[in-house]
């Protein structure tokens, strides 16, 4: 119980020194490692049994929007500074509205997920906006541990893998990145 503890400790100490600095991921990954030797050296080898990981995963879209009264419309298109960005100028998001303008962006939901390198992961996923997502999943080394498939609105899909490799997976959206992402921290075994 103690170990299982630590390590759960260890699994939030990584996650709080990821998202705290403005650092390079690696250095807080280091960081954290050399933490981790530290409590290793306490109490033992701490490791955690490789299982089923189920995550659910949600395809959303934010909208917002506003008025030329209010607040100017953005200079620069913002469908030019990403794909994953959406845009209808004044007079195009509501047509008896000439001053009304719109912005939205697509995700995952959630963005970030952990999970233990020998772990089968399960994505069960719902889209809610966007017609057609052609997603992929990425392994650390940068080469496909998934292949495409097509997720639809309001369909539900399993996608599964085994995360043989410690490190990021992505799970990625082709015709949204890079916003809609999500990110999967395997821990080493």
């Amino acid at each position: 119980m103690r170990k299982t503890l630590v390590a759960l400790a260890g699994g939030a100490l990584l996650l709080a020194a990821c998202t705290a600095s403005t650092q390079p991921l690696e250095d807080k990954i280091a960081k954290v490692e050399t933490q981790a030797k530290t409590l290793e050296g306490r109490l033992g080898k701490v490791s955690i049994a490789s299982g089923d990981r189920l995550f659910v995963v949600t395809g959303l879209e934010y909208k917002g929007s506003t008025s030329t009264k209010d607040l100017a419309a953005p200079d620069v298109d913002p469908t030019k500074l990403s794909d994953g960005y959406r845009y209808k100028a004044p007079g195009k998001a509501d047509a008896s509205d000439a001053t009304k303008w719109e912005v939205s962006s697509y995700i995952f939901e959630p963005g970030f997920m952990v999970a233990t390198q020998g772990d089968k992961i399960t994505l069960l996923t719902f889209i809610v906006n966007g017609d057609k997502h052609t997603v992929w999943v990425q392994a650390p080394d940068g080469k496909e541990a998934v292949k495409q498939a097509v997720l639809n609105r309001g369909r539900e899909a399993k996608i599964t893998f085994t995360a043989e490799q410690a490190g990021f997976y992505k799970f990625i959206c082709e015709e949204h990145d890079p916003t809609m992402q999500s990110h999967i921290l395997v821990l080493p075994r």
